[in-house]
């Protein structure tokens, strides 16, 4: 999932930077288990509420000024859309190509390809796809699933901003997502919900805990308007903190309890210390790629899980080698990702930028001359 701010600035939140990219490479590694055997990691759901709460934080730091300098509503989505939609677009696309190549040659692959061109008209406008209750919400790339509740709480932030700029009504909001989040995980019996039908619900809890979460942990430090963080070597150690929330194990009945610890009770922590500190700079290249790239990896990474699923489909013998088919999964998305980024990415989103500035001089010159011949 991506964030706002300037990833990669020489005196960005850096740190960051390289928690979301290496939960994107845990990501990975969580929903392609199949493709790398017991090397696998247990479980990486904690890491997109994660994700969330990095959002939480990095939007209000980039954003919470510019509201309270007059941006409105309509101008903060367009900028979360001009984000978020190339690379979801990329994913989508993606998705639905590997499902209709890895359909042929089966004998049902007219009907499915059909289907699937109903969901991509649905996916394009970032909707969900109808389905039975044990469906994925987006067949077509389950991962977008978290950029539908993203924006959905997005919305919500901004339109309810005049009353969550007070800090008391926030940390209000927070312990009723808090509360909501340990209901859901609870009911379910564990965190890893909101990308199917029949747990679709719970995707509300998992977003809106942890972006306001995210957003309460801003609030806390200061609202601070500067990136610039003192250089320190052993907050670099709190990114063992992601491999160990996917690591530890848990019964069924400890897992509720596992997954809540991880989100709701050292969540904020976590943030909290990871944004107080600079790391020194022999990591800063390697984390703030680590940051460009991670929303790319991780709306990228499925459709070559199915990739190689119909590759071992067609020849059982590929999955006698894991860990290595993870392996190629895992170095293919990233190599993708580096050029998705660099070449679609980044010049699309900066095209875009540029047309929304000439559009708006053209407002503004126009309506000049309009009170000038007034």
């Amino acid at each position: 999932m991506a964030v706002g701010g300037k990833t990669g600035h020489p005196d960005n939140l850096v740190l960051l930077d390289g928690l979301r990219g290496l939960g994107a490479i845990l990501v990975v590694i969580g929903h392609t288990k199949a493709s790398w055997g017991s090397f696998s990691a247990p479980s990486g759901a904690v890491i997109v509420d994660l994700f969330f709460l990095l959002s939480g934080f990095v939007i209000a730091f980039s954003y919470e000024p510019k509201f309270a300098a007059g941006m409105g509503a309509g101008e903060f989505m367009i900028h979360r859309i001009v984000r978020l939609y190339p690379l979801y677009l990329a994913g989508i696309l993606f998705g639905f190509g590997v499902q209709v190549v890895m359909a042929m040659g089966d004998g049902d692959q007219g009907g499915r390809t059909v289907e699937d061109t109903k969901q991509l008209a649905l996916h394009l406008l970032v909707l969900p796809a109808p389905g039975e209750p044990h469906h994925m919400i987006y067949p077509l790339n389950a991962p977008a699933w978290t950029l539908f509740f993203e924006l959905l709480v997005n919305l919500l932030y901004v339109l309810a901003f005049r009353w969550l700029r007070n800090t008391r009504v926030l940390i209000v909001v927070t312990l009723m997502c808090a509360a909501g989040l340990a209901a859901t995980v609870f009911h379910f019996g564990h965190i890893d919900v909101g990308w199917q039908w029949q747990t679709f619900w719970g995707g509300f809890a998992r977003a809106g805990f942890g972006f306001f979460a995210g957003v309460l942990a801003y609030r806390l430090i200061g609202s601070p308007r500067t990136v610039e963080r003192p250089v320190r070597r052993w907050p670099v150690l709190l990114l063992v903190f992601a491999p160990l929330a996917c690591l530890t194990p848990a019964t069924p009945e400890l897992r509720p309890f596992v997954d809540l610890v991880f989100t709701a009770i050292l969540g904020i922590p976590l943030l909290m210390f990871a944004q107080s500190s600079a790391p020194p700079a022999k990591y800063r290249a390697l984390f703030a790629i680590g940051g460009r790239l991670s929303y790319a990896i991780y709306i990228i990474h499925l459709p070559l899980q199915v990739m190689m699923e119909r590759i071992g489909w067609r020849f059982p013998g590929v999955y006698d080698l894991t860990p290595l088919p993870g392996i190629v999964i895992l170095l293919v998305a990233v190599t993708l990702a580096y050029f998705l980024e660099k070449y679609y990415d980044r010049p699309v989103r900066r095209w875009i930028a540029a047309q929304m500035r000439a559009r708006k001089l053209r407002r503004v010159d126009e309506e000049a001359a309009k009170a000038f011949a007034d």
